[in-house]
């Protein structure tokens, strides 16, 4: 099932709600999230000028489009985290808003049981149960 959690996405004055994916083997060292590129479009970024970099996963290589600087919060149904500024990706064929371990960390997400799709927030007991997935497909 995997773990995942309603977020709100913001670049400047549009922000759109979705879920994304917790994903712990998507490890960076700055906080970064994966945004397919449907999204990308309705959030406003310019993907016609868009850098690439290699991205090596499981045993190969991606092609990364950079998109820029988004920020990022959790919004559950009785609480919100504080915004943080994360480095928005897309990789083609992607679509899934996929939040690195970085990320996850810095809005204060731990994931309790990954399989059963359980999270809670760091400085609570509560645990939650996940969303169902949204894709932002064209």
């Amino acid at each position: 099932m995997g773990v995942r959690i309603p977020v709100e996405l913001k670049k400047g004055d549009r922000v759109v709600r979705t879920v994304a994916l917790v994903n712990s083997g998507y490890e960076t060292d700055e906080a970064e999230i994966h945004i397919p590129l449907a999204l990308a479009r309705k959030l406003g970024f310019a993907l016609e000028s868009i850098k690439s970099e290699r991205y090596r996963v499981v045993g190969s290589e991606v092609t990364t489009y950079v998109l820029g600087t988004i920020t990022v919060r959790v919004l559950t149904e009785d609480r919100s985290t504080g915004w943080v500024n994360a480095r928005a990706v897309s990789v083609p064929g992607e679509y899934e808003v996929i939040l690195s371990d970085a990320l996850t960390e810095e809005l204060g997400v731990v994931i309790v049981k990954p399989r059963s799709g359980l999270w809670r927030f760091v400085d609570e007991e509560k645990v939650r149960e996940s969303e169902e997935p949204v894709y932002w497909v064209e």
